[in-house]
């Protein structure tokens, strides 16, 4: 993570360990930002975007429980309201509460940050939604008719090289073939986590909290912004249409050309939007 200008670091919370990277210090920063990645991700992949936010931002990017190098204990719960819990021990712990911070996730990731910010506004400064799960959208997605409607095989959780490239062609705006060997490679490394992925998948769309961020989408006051793919094949972008109704501060970036993951297709595009609105707070 050095390339990127971040330094590794590791916080434990009584037997559960997060690991976390991180660039700057609050100390010497204007504010901070705290990333949020999504289902079967990890901390890394905010690495590319991170380089077009300034450095006068404070930057930390977690593994969520589970993932990348964080504690893995398969017999916890992973339900959103869980995992929001698990992130307010963790901003706790590393001391982010001296002031308020700004929080941005996507995915799962976007789902946990907003839930956040409308059960404790008085700690957040704002929040960043890249195309979150938690919406119940109008339109199905590429996704739900393929894997719910359907039932196909659930390639959000790949295990052979020809699901790893099915995923990614899904997640982006427009198919890429990736050499055979790669998939194979990355194929191999999710393999042994797929009953683990398959836990946390069917924690966070338990009927109890599947939607949980469409529900309290009345209860976040904090300034806002959602960005979205225009040609999200995973999550489907008609949700911002229920979000701009229901949030009073809030702002809508679509991007064209772009899926699922935002940050990965169009990290720089994706970075001057969260720079325009973080600078339009001041």
């Amino acid at each position: 993570m050095f390339w990127a200008g971040f330094s590794n670091n590791t916080i434990r919370i009584g037997d559960f360990e997060f690991s976390y990277i991180e660039r700057g210090s609050e100390k010497t920063t204007q504010s901070t930002i705290v990333l949020i990645h999504g289902f079967s991700s990890s901390k890394d992949v905010w690495c590319q975007m991170s380089h077009g936010l300034p450095r006068s931002y404070h930057l930390i990017a977690l593994d969520l429980p589970g993932h990348g190098k964080t504690t893995r204990k398969h017999h916890d719960n992973f339900s959103i309201p869980s995992q929001v819990s698990k992130l307010h021990q963790f901003l706790h712990a590393v001391g982010v509460n001296k002031r308020k911070f700004h929080l941005a996730g996507i995915s799962m990731g976007g789902h946990i940050v907003g839930v956040y910010a409308a059960q404790h506004p008085a700690r957040v400064a704002s929040v960043i939604m890249m195309c979150p799960a938690g919406i119940q959208a109008p339109e199905h997605s590429e996704f739900i008719t393929d894997v719910v409607l359907n039932g196909e095989k659930n390639y959000l959780i790949p295990d052979t090289p020809e699901d790893f490239q099915k995923m990614l062609n899904k997640v982006l705006h427009r198919e890429v073939t990736i050499p055979y060997f790669i998939a194979k490679l990355f194929a191999d490394v999710r393999r042994p986590c797929k009953d683990f992925y398959q836990k946390v998948l069917e924690d966070i769309v338990h009927p109890d909290h599947r939607f949980l961020l469409h529900h309290v989408l009345d209860d976040i006051h904090v300034p806002s912004l959602v960005l979205w793919g225009v040609d999200d094949k995973i999550i489907h972008v008609s949700s911002v249409h229920v979000m701009k109704e229901k949030m009073k501060n809030c702002q809508v970036q679509l991007i064209e050309r772009c899926g699922h993951a935002i940050f990965l297709e169009r990290p720089w595009k994706t970075a001057k939007l969260v720079n325009e609105f973080l600078s339009s707070l001041h």
